[in-house]
């Protein structure tokens, strides 16, 4: 947390309990949201903006719209163009011009972009997808399953649907098992298409685990025709497939899909998972290749898992300054046990002083 005045705080903690402000206070608010932004707190930013979106002012709660959609832009799509949507219909002057040329930008660039007017609760309900994402990614669970557990309440069903496939998810993760089955289940009943379909691939690596391959079977046999692109179902079921039903083929099949995905969380996942199923079964060179994908991607959940077992792959081969340098992004990129496993080795490599 980077330091900030203390009153800018108090007033964030008075905001988020929910008394109510003056606008100089909710301007200030915005501020603290913005230096949150400006050092690398995107998530807590979103946060905040969001909470401002969500009094429903009618002047800067467009502004706050616009710095949501400019914030998730690389991490959430979705989330960011509902939030640009919004401030460009409800904002007036300079924000409603950003916020439509931004949009015009993603266009310009190929990127399908929304028309459909977007709601208020919208915006918020995606901004806490899209800032759990982001907890996600480096690992909070914590953070993640606070925002996803927002999200479930959401009255748009899209949001509320995606939010119990995404904290169930981030349950398992955590390994909490049983409250993962029960949201999980929740999100199978919702009916919705993709987000039932991506909660019964994680129910099902629970059941695996738990021995009861036949249910587990039974509900991969539903959502095999089901898109999952653009989501951790997709790495779930690669892995489910090639590691725990014994099927590699279709497991690195899966994994090799998931790896050309454009979601870099997603296809880091896949990349990293397909190079353990690589080398676990011999494949030492597409393990190579597809360790330094998955770093190269730059996400701390995997690619510094990755960078690791690059390095070990390469210390085999005796191949010192590729291993060096894998360590090297390692302590770059990695989880905090990653980077002190990365550094202890760089110290007795010698390429860390």
């Amino acid at each position: 947390m980077p330091s900030v005045d203390s009153g800018l705080f108090a007033l964030a903690l008075t905001l988020a309990a929910g008394k109510p402000g003056t606008p100089e206070n909710i301007e200030t608010i915005a501020r603290y949201a913005d230096e949150m932004l400006a050092v690398g707190n995107t998530a807590e930013a979103v946060d905040w903006y969001s909470r401002i979106v969500e009094g429903g002012e009618s002047e800067i709660g467009p502004q706050a719209a616009l710095q949501i959609g400019v914030a998730l832009v690389d991490d959430d799509v979705e989330a960011s163009q509902a939030a640009l949507r919004y401030a460009a219909e409800h904002g007036t002057g300079q924000v409603a011009e950003v916020a439509a040329r931004d949009l015009q930008v993603m266009a310009d660039h190929g990127i399908a972009v929304r028309t459909a007017p977007a709601t208020l609760e919208e915006v918020v309900g995606l901004a806490a997808l899209g800032r759990g994402r982001i907890w996600a990614a480096v690992n909070d669970l914590q953070g993640a399953i606070e925002a996803f557990d927002f999200a479930v309440g959401s009255p748009v069903a899209d949001v509320a649907a995606e939010g119990l496939t995404f904290l169930g998810s981030a349950l398992m993760m955590g390994g909490n098992h049983d409250a993962s089955v029960e949201v999980l289940n929740r999100a199978i009943a919702s009916g919705h298409r993709r987000f039932s379909a991506m909660a019964a691939v994680d129910l099902a690596m629970i059941l695996v685990d738990r021995g009861e391959c036949d249910r587990a079977s039974i509900l991969l046999s539903q959502v095999q025709d089901v898109d999952l692109a653009g989501t951790m179902a997709a790495v779930n079921l690669g892995v489910m497939l090639g590691r725990r039903l014994g099927d590699l083929d279709g497991g690195i099949t899966a994994l090799r899909t998931a790896a050309q995905d454009q979601v870099p969380m997603v296809a880091a996942g896949g990349l990293f998972n397909l190079a353990t199923l690589l080398e676990e079964n011999g494949d030492r060179a597409g393990a190579e290749q597809a360790y330094r994908a998955a770093a190269e991607w730059r996400q701390p959940v995997f690619s510094g898992k990755a960078a690791v077992n690059l390095a070990l792959l390469l210390s085999r081969r005796m191949d010192t300054d590729g291993e060096r340098a894998a360590y090297q992004l390692a302590a770059e990129v990695g989880d905090p046990d990653d980077q002190a496993q990365a550094r202890r080795m760089l110290v007795l490599l010698g390429g860390l002083t």
